[in-house]
């Protein structure tokens, strides 16, 4: 490398360096409390969920309270859903074949803990994107209710955050490629709703009968679901579904409800959803403050 190249490389990494450095102080300061979405956000959240996994994956039976921190407010449920993730994916053990729904597992940090754990990863998206890490990686660009991957071929799936956009209008999106609109405002609300089942059933269909299934989905306080810039939050009435899409297969799943507040994510249930909603809930209106977490059992 010539002196000129090496001296611009070393001046640049030394700004990065104390450009992080500054936002830490930052953080400590304001105890985390951040512009939602601003870059120290997107930042900061990532070294948030590398410390809270790694965290979690030392003491797996700890995750409840280690989420449980007031600082965790001020960021999207992202925090809960990686970090249990990878805490149901690491009791599954070393297995065989697994597959991201979604991509949202298309990081550095859980692709190299998915390529330690699984001998054959797939990832698939309606749009194509770049993969985080090479290697022993398929990607799929396919919508996953008409997909051609085999029937009961995966030992663990995942669809993080995922089945909220199935047939929802991503134009707002300005990252998306996906230019075309399922859902138009002259449609009836009512045929706007469940759009999710198929996606689910579709996910059914891939895992195999002993297989582990991961999905999180937002969830709102009212009885049945509602689209808001083209992502679906679910209704509370619509969270039987799971079971009774599951039944289908003979499968059983666990729901798990997440709930931000000032003092960071707790376990919640239906009937607290309303009863005790955060009168400063408006200060962190941006991503979902109630989350579900669904998860196959496996006997």
């Amino acid at each position: 490398m010539n002196p000129l190249k090496k001296l611009l490389t070393f001046t640049e990494t030394s700004l990065t360096h104390v450009h992080l450095k500054w936002w830490d102080v930052q953080n400590s300061i304001g105890k985390y409390r951040v512009q939602p979405y601003s870059p120290r956000y997107w930042w900061t959240r990532q070294e948030l969920v590398s410390q809270l996994c790694e965290a979690t994956l030392c003491t797996l039976d700890s995750w409840n309270d280690l989420i449980y921190k007031s600082h965790f407010q001020f960021y999207d449920e992202r925090l809960v859903e990686y970090s249990w993730a990878m805490k149901q994916i690491t009791r599954l053990g070393n297995s065989d074949r697994f597959l991201d729904v979604g991509c949202v597992m298309n990081t550095p940090y859980t692709l190299s803990k998915l390529m330690y754990q699984f001998a054959d990863i797939h990832l698939l998206n309606l749009v194509s994107e770049p993969l985080a890490m090479q290697g022993r990686i398929s990607f799929h660009s396919q919508d996953i209710r008409s997909c051609d991957l085999p029937d009961n071929s995966f030992d663990c799936i995942t669809c993080i955050s995922t089945l909220e956009h199935v047939g929802g209008d991503n134009k707002y999106n300005d990252f998306s490629a996906n230019g075309s609109a399922e859902i138009t405002l002259e449609s009836d609300p009512l045929d706007r709703q469940g759009l999710w089942k198929p996606a689910f059933t579709a996910l059914l269909k891939l895992i195999k009968p002993d297989g582990l299934l991961l999905v999180t989905m937002p969830c709102g306080s009212e009885k049945q679901g509602v689209w808001q810039k083209g992502e679906y939050r679910l209704g509370i009435e619509e969270l039987a579904e799971f079971h009774t899409l599951a039944a289908q297969f003979n499968r059983q799943v666990k729901l798990t409800l997440m709930k931000k507040s000032t003092m960071g994510w707790q376990e919640t249930s239906v009937e607290a959803i309303n009863s005790d909603r955060d009168p400063q809930e408006q200060l962190r209106s941006f991503g979902a403050d109630v989350v579900v977490l669904v998860e196959t059992l496996i006997e």
